[in-house]
């Protein structure tokens, strides 16, 4: 009888398949396409057509371990050009990329090459852990008194942009209260129970359910697009389901297969280039800017509906025969070096407490304030600064640089730090800037030497510190800014 979490290859293979991998690899790279067509612009064109190639090299081979792992290699040099102007979903893939790469040279040193199953033993184990870190600190960050305030509360901004985007406006019941309250306390409720549902062996297919369907509806907003994040999670939460969940859904494939086979003998061929060609030239046609942001959103976005509902329904089909569930060494990696990235995926989680950055520390569409020792958690009411970055803030008060002027006009500080190196970047800007009291206006930003001084580019992309709401509560940032 075969094993659950494998496959053989048919008459003359040469080494086992492991199921559950191959439907981690597919579902993996079309999240690295999504992520490519929802971020279209923020990564050197050469590094996003080195993600497209690898994912449709792993879709037209989801069984090829060397694949998988050049996928993951191609996904981590383009974070690194994408940084710092890159979502949380994309540095937690960088984590999951860096343990595909851990697991397949560790696989490697047993001499006889990385097989799937050895991969997948050392790989899974560090992916789930990952997921639990991030999604942990992410439900964590939104307890705070903003979150929970209806004129600015980030979940009602979404519920509200999500809605209208979608010709769904009426759901708002015209801003009423209690509709606004449940958005957000239902918001706060799911996320917090999401990591303890995946944690417990009991409860974690009820908890994938839960995130699939939770995410599924983020990615509904037309405008705000959010499937690029949601493509990354479905991926990482397949991997709490049973085992023998890639073996079903091999069979099914290959059951698909053998219908197609019985209309035309290459059929089944073209059926199978197709589905991995077509999203590689999506890929590759935003990596060559052929399609436009908008298109690339479009061209995203449709797709991943369809998706969504899929993974969904096969998840309850799946879960409706009642497997077996994770054994005890779900979450307990084979060798301890590899707990070292989970821990990192903690530690960057807690970079906003210690003000070490305040951007992608898993801390998006939070409301939180982690802002010179003052914070507006409920439960980490004051924050323990490493650095002193945040007590140096400038209020922008005019600009002939538009998008510096909209910080000023809109009532948002930088730090030194971060208006440095925007204008290291733009030094014919023009200003008029307010710094400890003391209010400076420069013709063109170079005429003053520490306006532009450098700062050195690993710092840039790694210590991010985003705008400073000089208002209170806490308002929700949807973009970046010109200056991050």
């Amino acid at each position: 009888m075969r094993d659950a979490g494998e496959l053989r290859e048919g008459e003359g293979s040469e080494r086992p398949r492991d199921a559950a991998l191959e439907l981690f690899a597919v579902m993996w790279a079309l999240a690295s396409l999504w992520h490519l067509l929802g971020n279209p612009g923020t990564a050197a064109g050469w590094s996003q057509a080195m993600v497209a190639v690898a994912a449709g090299a792993v879709l037209w081979r989801p069984g090829s371990v060397a694949a998988l792992a050049g996928l993951a290699g191609a996904g981590l040099v383009a974070a690194w050009s994408e940084a710092p102007l890159i979502g949380n979903h994309w540095v937690l893939a960088m984590f999951v990329n860096l343990a595909v790469v851990a697991a397949s040279l560790t696989a490697l040193r047993r001499g006889r090459g990385a097989s799937a199953g050895d991969v997948a033993r050392r790989l899974f184990p560090v992916a789930r852990l990952c997921l639990l870190g991030f999604y942990a600190f992410a439900a964590f960050a939104k307890l705070n008194a903003a979150f929970f305030d209806r004129s600015v509360s980030c979940a009602v901004y979404y519920f509200q942009e999500s809605t209208s985007s979608i010709g769904l406006s009426g759901l708002q019941l015209g801003g009423a209260g209690w509709i606004e309250w449940a958005v957000i306390i239902g918001t706060a409720a799911i996320e917090l129970s999401v990591p303890v549902l995946l944690l417990l062996r009991r409860t974690r297919s009820f908890g994938v359910v839960v995130g699939l369907v939770f995410h599924g509806l983020l990615a509904i907003d037309h405008q705000h697009e959010f499937f690029d994040f949601s493509a990354v999670l479905g991926a990482l939460f397949v991997l709490f389901l049973p085992p023998s969940a890639g073996t079903w859904v091999a069979e099914r494939v290959g059951s698909a297969r053998a219908r197609l086979a019985l209309g035309e003998e290459r059929l089944p061929q073209l059926v199978h280039s197709l589905l991995a060609g077509v999203p590689m030239v999506a890929g590759l046609a935003v990596a060559t800017d052929v399609l436009g942001s908008r298109t690339a959103l479009e061209v995203g976005w449709w797709p991943w509906q369809g998706w969504a509902v899929l993974c969904v329904l096969a998840t309850l089909r799946f879960l409706d025969q009642r497997p077996p569930s994770l054994g005890r060494g779900a979450l307990r990696p084979p060798h301890l070096a590899l707990l070292l990235l989970p821990a990192l995926v903690v530690a960057n989680g807690l970079t906003p407490y210690l003000e070490l950055k305040t951007g992608f520390g898993w801390n998006m569409y939070a409301n939180l304030r982690t802002v010179d020792g003052d914070s507006n958690h409920f439960v980490i009411r004051r924050t323990l600064p490493l650095t002193d970055t945040q007590q140096d803030l400038v209020r922008i008060v005019r600009s002939d640089d538009p998008g510096l002027a909209t910080y000023g006009a809109n009532g948002y500080a930088l730090t030194w730090y971060q208006l440095r190196i925007y204008l290291s970047a733009h030094p014919e800007v023009g200003l008029t800037y307010e710094r400890h009291g003391t209010q400076v206006t420069v013709a063109r930003a170079r005429d003053r030497p520490e306006l532009v001084r450098p700062v050195p580019a690993w710092q840039q992309k790694l210590q991010l510190f985003r705008p400073v709401d000089l208002h209170a509560p806490e308002r929700c940032v949807p973009t970046f800014g010109p200056a991050r």
